[in-house]
């Protein structure tokens, strides 16, 4: 046998460490796009949270029919997983869950949370603890956006994916203005009063609109907080029947809340007008709460397959796809899906600064509307250019948009009991 030669030996090892380096790699690789989410799938809240979910599933099934994204990392598309864990409505149990999904599972991007502001604001830290991409989905409260714009550096891979609660503030103020300024209500007092649930969406909602009153010369009587899932609205109205509020504003995320407060309120026999904020979406609400949910003002009516064409579409497809009556979750779910996976195919990487730097620079439309970031507090800005906060009432066991009047479908009419 022939001495292999110094360059030879050479050559083999050279051969070698190639081989083994490239199997490194391809064994590296990665073989699936993960997306982590953190959702309240029993529970007061589970309605929400499980439409959530179908929404997202169905996004990420069409993001496959597709043929998945390019990575650069893995020189091909990829497909996408989507792993979606229970928070049960608990902030310790969401940043369990999404731990969990980060260390565990190794997402390359969580959405949490999809649904509470309050589990959001635990769960936002694991964005500057890991260095992961976070987006919240449906959490509106400002107290997420001011954590953000007071500390920009610690929270430079957390985004909110919904605006503020401000927004919901101001559509129930300018939802009344309007109404005043047009004669078609008339305040006795000039006070409002408030029955929300005990969460950061809860009270955030309320503390807004009562400055919002406030600053037109208007007294907030009270504001009454419940637990998540209370039914017993009793004590609360019998108080407020006595205190004669001209505006009583209601903010429940659970269905059950909203069906039994909205009968309670008549069997006490209130004479104020009210609005709801966030229940009266639930397409169960009109049926399970009949005659007691007739005149109810309310926000948001962002989906609309009435008189939107598109969102008759997309209640289609959830209809085929989940035999279920679409409602806002669902949309909300779809988009936050597609905003995140839009921003991973604008990076073509899932490099976590590669995905927040195309995150930022969010411009999507989706179901719900039209999705850009503020940039100063990472918030999906709304508005009818961006993401609407439309106010409905019911009439006929139908609700149509009465505000804002370039979107309204129906005219508002004063109801029977302040007649």
């Amino acid at each position: 046998m022939k001495r292999i030669g110094l360059m030879g030996i050479l050559l083999l090892a050279i051969t070698g460490l190639f081989m083994l380096s490239t199997n490194i790699c391809l064994a590296g690789a990665p073989k699936e796009i993960r997306i982590g989410v953190t959702a309240p799938l029993t529970g007061p809240a589970a309605e929400a949270g499980v439409a959530l979910k179908q929404g997202m599933i169905m996004a990420v099934e069409e993001w496959n029919a597709k043929g998945g994204i390019q990575v650069k990392e893995a020189g091909k598309k990829l497909p996408v997983k989507i792993l979606i864990e229970d928070c049960q409505s608990k902030p310790e149990i969401g940043v369990s869950v999404g731990e969990k999904l980060i260390t565990r599972d190794k997402v390359h991007m969580l959405l949490g949370d999809a649904f509470h502001s309050s589990v959001t604001m635990a769960v936002m830290e694991l964005a500057p603890k890991y260095g992961l991409p976070v987006m919240s989905v449906e959490p509106v409260s400002v107290e997420i956006a001011k954590k953000i714009a007071n500390n920009p550096k610690r929270y430079w891979s957390f985004w909110k994916g919904d605006w503020n609660s401000t927004a919901y503030a101001n559509t129930i103020f300018s939802t009344y203005k309007y109404l005043i300024d047009n004669n078609l209500l008339k305040p006795r007092n000039k006070t409002v009063a408030f029955i929300v649930e005990d969460t950061d969406y809860g009270r955030s909602n309320a503390e807004n609109a009562s400055e919002l009153f406030k600053g037109i010369g208007w007294e907030t009587l009270a504001i009454e907080t419940v637990a998540l899932g209370y039914t017993d609205f009793y004590p609360q109205l019998t108080k407020f029947k006595s205190l004669d509020p001209d505006i009583l504003v209601t903010v429940f995320t659970p269905l059950s809340s909203g069906v039994a407060y909205a009968k309670q309120f008549h069997e006490v026999g209130m004479k104020c007008s009210h609005f709801a904020i966030y229940y009266p979406l639930r397409p169960e609400f009109i049926e399970q709460a009949g005659k007691a949910g007739e005149s109810l003002l309310w926000s948001p009516l962002i989906v609309d397959p009435i008189n939107n064409p598109e969102h008759k579409a997309f209640g289609d497809k959830i209809k085929k796809r989940w035999k279920v009556t679409l409602t806002n979750d669902h949309g909300s779910g779809y988009d936050g899906v597609n905003n995140a996976l839009d921003a991973i195919q604008r990076a073509g990487s899932l490099d976590p600064k590669a995905i927040v730097e195309a995150l930022s620079k969010l411009d999507n439309k989706g179901v719900l509307g039209r999705y850009v970031f503020d940039q100063k507090t990472h918030t999906i800005k709304d508005g009818e250019d961006f993401l609407p906060v439309p106010a409905a009432q019911i009439k006929d066991g139908k609700s149509k948009v009465i505000w804002p009047a370039s979107m309204a479908t129906s005219k508002y009419h004063a109801p029977a009991w302040l007649k």
